[in-house]
């Protein structure tokens, strides 16, 4: 059976869903993809959502607890907080080590962004034979690049269920943080 794993952006993920008041439901999606690849006589054998940590952000805490007990692995680590007051938020190079680490023992990437900073992770899944699928966020959300290079290309906002509004505001804190964060 072919192997699949999957990689989630998480940050990518919440501020391109929380400027239109949406949120994901993270075991839907999970379920969806393992339904998916099931049918096509595939096994998703991991699931990796990668989560900035903002100090003292107890929502943010909570999903990734959240996140481990839906059975995705949580790579999570403190965002930081520059002199000039801005903040880092960046994984993606946390990203890219944990995606050629698994690479080698799967068939199948699926990486869950919109970000195009993924394209050479992609380019070289694709020269080492991996197929490579992209859940991107939503139309127009996604850098083009990143759907010219992958293999199959997929909306995260047409998968049923997914999506829902946002059922609690953010801290005044987080905002702020996470609107000064590139996406």
């Amino acid at each position: 059976m072919n192997k699949v794993a999957m990689f989630i952006d998480v940050q990518n993920v919440h501020i391109t869903f929380e400027r239109i008041g949406q949120e994901v439901r993270y075991d839907v999606l999970l379920k969806a993809v393992e339904e998916q690849y099931k049918r096509r006589g595939k096994e998703l054998i991991k699931a990796i959502a990668f989560v900035p940590l903002f100090q003292g952000d107890e929502r943010r805490e909570r999903l990734i607890n959240a996140l481990s007990f839906m059975g995705y692995r949580v790579v999570a680590k403190p965002v930081k907080k520059l002199a000039d007051g801005s903040v880092k938020v960046s994984m993606d190079m946390d990203m890219a080590l944990e995606i050629l680490s698994v690479a080698e023992h799967v068939d199948e990437v699926v990486l869950i962004t919109g970000d195009s900073d993924f394209v050479p992770i992609v380019d070289y899944l694709s020269r080492k034979g991996k197929k490579v699928r992209v859940i991107g966020t939503r139309k127009g959300a996604v850098g083009i690049e990143l759907i010219r290079a992958c293999d199959e290309y997929n909306n995260m906002d047409e998968m049923e269920g997914v999506l829902m509004p946002f059922r609690y505001s953010e801290s005044s804190e987080y905002q702020s943080e996470s609107e000064e964060e590139s996406v």
